[in-house]
């Protein structure tokens, strides 16, 4: 893919078509990141006074030394520092675990201009294997497809620890747990 479609109004046509597809399948986003390394939608969520936990993020990325995104796809990130380091590294075990077949590269560090540090799976592909928009959105859908698993892994609950859980987004009164039951219903339906 060229520069020329990692142009903003390139990634906004793309993020139009792929944020109801996110929506329906995973649940409303809670947040949107710009910087020079990413530019993402993301569904985040938050236990208590542990604040941010975990979330999955679909957008663009830079891994590589090149000066724009260099990749494309979703990533899951888990929070390993702050209150709670214990539940923190459950959690941290349990995508570990659960997406070792779906991650593409190796567990990555992540680090949040808020002092966060914690583990990054991610499912990218580089922007140069895609020709146009379509594909990314292609290849993007496919990743929300292919991502849906883990909520019947999480409604599971090993060891009860996605009690408190919830979308990091007023009402706050969405729990994970029935997130993952509502979301499975409709995937178990189709």
């Amino acid at each position: 893919m060229s520069d020329n479609l990692i142009k903003r109004e390139n990634i906004k046509q793309v993020f139009l078509e792929i944020k109801p597809y996110f929506k329906d399948n995973l649940g409303l986003y809670t947040h949107q990141r710009i910087s020079g390394d990413w530019h993402f939608h993301g569904l985040g969520f938050v236990n208590g006074d542990m604040t941010y936990v975990f979330g999955i993020n679909i957008g663009f990325f830079k891994v590589s030394e090149k000066k724009h995104y260099s990749h494309v796809g979703m990533n899951i990130l888990v929070r390993t520092n702050g209150v709670n380091r214990e539940l923190r590294l459950k959690y941290r075990d349990f995508f570990r675990e659960n997406l070792s077949n779906w991650i593409t590269d190796d567990e990555m560090i992540y680090t949040s201009d808020r002092g966060g540090i914690g583990s990054e799976f991610p499912r990218y592909k580089e922007l140069s294997e895609f020709k146009d928009e379509k594909e990314v959105i292609t290849f993007l859908k496919k990743c929300i497809d292919d991502t849906k698993f883990i909520y019947s892994k999480i409604i599971e609950n090993p060891e009860n620890i996605f009690d408190g859980v919830l979308r990091a987004a007023p009402p706050w009164h969405e729990t994970l747990l029935l997130l993952a039951n509502e979301k499975t219903e409709v995937l178990n339906k189709k």
